[in-house]
């Protein structure tokens, strides 16, 4: 089930952003990922999963040159109305209308969590990468506050979490650069300060730094 093609959902997922919690959470996320591109190279970019844009339009303003997928229409119009300077391809993250070794880079924030064949979809990451290229993934922490609330969740419900403690393995055979995690959630989603790191709060938002290697 393909829970973000109700343009409901759709609509949600941006207005989101716009509250005080998701601008928090935002600025929060975009330091990771920025971070992890820091230590990339090449401007070819795909995108996985790039729902209404929001994510395609922060890559185009790092300088990459993207092509944006995601297999919700409803999502992609919404995209489509914001002008933002990258293609955008209706298409399912298992089975890409790519040749091998297309890219330079690519780019997946919390795609994984919502396809049917999660192995299928990394072995199309792997295949449509060039050697040596990079992939950079953002995940949700089962063992956060969003993972240990999902089935109160109309969009989280949904979702299949990756173990965070098996990342080797489930991306395999990507070689793991890097890992951030960060966003740390009380159980009613405010962000909590910074102080509160080192407790024993989970944080809600996993990047990763992969590499195809030969």
């Amino acid at each position: 089930m393909n829970i973000f093609s109700r343009p409901q959902i759709a609509s949600e997922y941006d207005l989101y952003y716009q509250s005080d919690t998701g601008k928090i959470v935002d600025e929060i996320e975009k330091g990771i990922i920025a971070g992890l591109l820091g230590n990339t190279k090449g401007k070819e970019m795909l995108e996985l999963g790039s729902g209404t844009g929001h994510w395609t339009q922060f890559f185009a303003e790092k300088g990459f040159d993207v092509t944006a997928v995601d297999n919700s229409e409803a999502m992609l119009q919404l995209a489509k109305g914001k002008k933002i300077d990258a293609r955008f391809v209706l298409t399912d993250a298992q089975k890409l209308p790519f040749e091998n070794e297309s890219f330079d880079v690519l780019a997946s924030i919390t795609m994984l969590e919502f396809v049917d064949d999660q192995q299928k979809a990394i072995e199309e990451m792997f295949r449509v990468l060039k050697t040596d290229g990079y992939a950079v993934i953002g995940l949700l922490n089962p063992k956060s506050a969003i993972g240990l609330n999902a089935a109160k969740d109309e969009t989280f419900r949904h979702a299949r979490f990756l173990d965070p403690e098996n990342l080797s393995e489930t991306f395999s055979p990507f070689r793991v650069l890097q890992t951030k995690k960060s966003v740390y959630l009380d159980t009613d989603f405010t962000v909590l300060d910074y102080a509160c790191m080192l407790g024993s709060v989970e944080p809600a938002f996993i990047g990763i730094l992969l590499q195809k290697e030969k």
